[in-house]
């Protein structure tokens, strides 16, 4: 799979990870980048083991575009797959990061 970086999750990387020098955060963030780009599709990645290490999901009702994976209990990454919904997840091989969410809310 390919992994698109879009503005709003470079600024939050910098703001939110980097420059507060969160050094786990920053591995975790790796670690999931290196298992999407390990995978082929969209229903590979959501079948693999290490995908729930990451909590890796799709959020429910009118966010249901979006899927998340934990970087720690408070921060979340915003991923929504390229492809028009309902996915057909062999289909889908491109992620794009939306943005790091680090408000938890209830299922965010």
């Amino acid at each position: 799979m390919k992994i698109i970086k879009n503005t709003q999750y470079k600024k939050d990387y910098k703001k939110k990870i980097f420059d507060k020098h969160k050094i786990k955060e920053i591995e975790t963030i790796n670690n999931i980048e290196e298992l999407i780009l390990d995978t082929d599709n969209l229903k590979s990645l959501l079948l693999n083991p290490l995908s729930r290490i990451y909590n890796i999901n799709q959020k429910k009702e009118n966010l249901k575009e979006i899927f998340t994976a934990n970087i720690n209990s408070k921060i979340r990454l915003h991923m929504k797959p390229i492809g028009i919904y309902p996915y057909n997840q062999v289909e889908i091989t491109d992620i794009e990061f939306l943005k790091i969410d680090d408000k938890h809310y209830g299922d965010g």
